[in-house]
């Protein structure tokens, strides 16, 4: 799973725009930066209060480190919260790791349609491995009920959220 964690950190990174001294964006990068070295406690503490006042990407990264136990003890129902409102401001990665929880029944219940329809809507946005989940969610689908569900929660969150790129 390293290759997940250098996947969201790539990810991050490449969203990332460079600002001024001490703004949310070079606190961000503060952040990454603990992370990527392994400084998990010291990431948690520069992206806490980001992710409180609405950060996304943050977020995203909050909801990872729980996921994974990084940092912090593994808590997927404290993953599912934070990768939740990074999803609902359309941060792809938090759409596609929110999804991916919902395909395994970590902190949610296990549920294909909404993990199909996370997962579209993150590769909507631009995450690339996204698709990976939205084929395996959509090939476990097996009655029709439940592929109309799928189609009608995309069609949702396409509506309420939109796309972001």
């Amino acid at each position: 799973m390293k290759l997940a964690i250098f996947l969201l950190a790539a990810a991050l990174v490449a969203v990332a725009r460079p600002a001024g001294a001490g703004s949310p964006e070079e606190e961000f990068r503060a952040g990454l930066s603990a992370f990527n070295s392994g400084d998990y406690a010291a990431a948690m503490r520069t992206w806490r209060p980001l992710a409180e006042a609405n950060e996304a990407r943050s977020q995203a990264g909050i909801g990872f480190m729980y996921h994974r136990g990084l940092g912090v003890k593994i808590d997927d129902e404290q993953a599912v919260l934070w990768l939740r409102k990074a999803a609902e401001q359309g941060q792809a990665e938090g759409q596609f790791m929110l999804g991916s929880l919902y395909f395994f029944g970590k902190g949610v219940p296990q549920s294909y349609p909404r993990a199909y329809a996370w997962c579209e809507l993150a590769q909507d946005n631009g995450q690339a491995e996204a698709g990976m989940c939205r084929d395996a969610a959509l090939q476990s689908i097996t009655a029709d009920e439940d592929m109309r569900t799928a189609f009608r929660m995309l069609g949702e969150l396409r509506d309420r959220l939109g796309h972001v790129h």
